[in-house]
């Protein structure tokens, strides 16, 4: 009697990777579902700046905007009425908020950095500069609000129902760091993705991921408009100030990650 092959792959294995690949689909519909919703009042934001520049910024703005309702109804189409899974709001205290944003404020000389790396190495490319697209409100808060709800509210969500939280996390910053569109910043934003999304996993809440986006989009539109621009530019920054820059940053984080100062703050002090 002949025995009956074996599968190639085993049932648990076999769960993985239908679970993987769910978790991929999810994080690319993340972003088919912004450049759709954005498109309307973006093309138009486009075609009115040509003649009205604050009119077309501020069509960008609502551009941005338009994800919220738009990913609100992507989860009740997933969800029906359970659709608030993709908006956590619970309340957090004050000092999670502060911390966040100490820790966003601690990771930027650590972008600084890599993009001096980069400037003295290959050259910084020209990178698209959101201001000239949806203003500062739009980068402030537009951009905030739109990304956050749909990367850390419906799709990390949506992707740890079908992949699990790690593939959640991985998937939602990835996709977050995509979305930015440009190679030079893909660590940094990829790196912001994941602490983020592990700050709406730990808090249940998105309130930390919106104060820690709109300090890092803040903080870059200080430095590009008030910081020592003429210091940073090619061929200007020594290695010495960039390692000085990434010690900084590495020590103000090691410091704020500590148990000392988490444990002191109610809604981190736990073990994760």
């Amino acid at each position: 009697m002949t025995e009956a092959p074996s599968p190639a792959v085993s049932a648990p294995d076999a769960h993985r990777v239908n679970r993987a690949f769910a978790g991929v689909g999810a994080g690319l519909g993340l972003a088919a579902w912004y450049h759709l919703f954005t498109f309307p009042l973006g093309l138009a934001s486009a075609l009115v700046m040509k003649t009205h520049l604050r009119l077309g910024l501020f069509l960008g703005f609502l551009a941005l905007l338009a994800v919220v309702p738009g990913v609100l109804w992507v989860a009740t189409s997933a969800w029906g009425r359970q659709w608030r899974r993709a908006l956590p709001l619970a309340a957090v205290s004050w000092g999670v908020l502060i911390w966040t944003a100490l820790c966003v404020l601690a990771f930027i000389p650590l972008v600084v950095g890599w993009a001096l790396i980069v400037d003295r190495l290959v050259g910084l490319p020209s990178l698209p500069n959101p201001m000239t697209s949806v203003g500062v409100l739009g980068l402030v808060l537009g951009a905030p609000l739109s990304e956050e709800v749909l990367c850390r509210g419906y799709g990390l969500a949506r992707i740890r129902e079908l992949a699990g939280d790690r593939r959640a996390l991985l998937f939602t910053a990835l996709v977050f760091a995509l979305l930015h569109g440009s190679w030079v910043k893909l660590p940094g934003t990829f790196a912001l993705g994941l602490f983020l999304g592990w700050l709406v996993l730990r808090t249940g809440s998105l309130w930390p991921a919106f104060v820690g986006h709109a300090t890092n989009n803040g903080a870059v539109f200080a430095l590009s408009r008030w910081g020592p621009a003429a210091a940073l530019e090619a061929g200007h920054a020594s290695w010495l100030l960039i390692v000085m820059l990434g010690a900084g940053g590495l020590a103000c984080l090691a410091f704020l990650g500590s148990t000392r100062v988490r444990g002191r703050i109610s809604g981190l002090s736990s073990s994760p």
